[in-house]
């Protein structure tokens, strides 16, 4: 492979691992009585559309209630019980994320919002080395061209 294909190929990187970082998911709920109303989006604003959520018990780990986002994103989902339970957004493509909260009563604790799992350190620390690989190529390049 020759020198000059390589800021070519770094670029192509760039924009590969930028685009993992874009496509994460986010998931808010909150509890009004016995409804747990939600939210999920992408990193870039859009709506998680028809998504899959399910609510879970996180100690016995059955599940509790499922649905589909609607086209905002949104969910409710009506339950019986006051227990903690665990919301699982899944939109599909390895874009989930997760939810924690403590019952269906107004006078609990935020509960724990979670990033999803499609966007780990390693897309982020490989975007990072991306950027810099990328400057110390132009600048390769360009000394290389003014040198002479």
């Amino acid at each position: 492979m020759k020198k000059r294909h390589l800021p070519i190929l770094l670029m192509l990187f760039m924009f590969v691992s930028n685009n993992a970082i874009a496509h994460g998911i986010h998931l808010f709920c909150r509890f009004e009585g016995s409804t747990l109303h939600g939210e999920g989006y992408f990193a870039g604003g859009n709506p998680a559309k028809s998504s899959k959520v399910t609510v879970l018990d996180p100690v016995t780990n059955s599940v509790l209630a499922e649905t589909l986002t609607s086209e905002a994103g949104t969910f409710t989902v009506f339950l019986d019980q006051s227990t903690p339970v665990l919301v699982v957004l899944d939109a599909g493509h390895g874009h989930r994320a997760t939810w924690t909260g403590s019952g269906t009563t107004e006078k609990d604790e935020p509960a724990e919002h979670h990033r999803a799992e499609a966007e780990t350190p390693v897309a982020v620390i490989a975007t990072g080395v991306t950027v810099i690989a990328l400057f110390f190529g132009v600048l390769y390049l360009w000394k290389r061209r003014h040198a002479a």
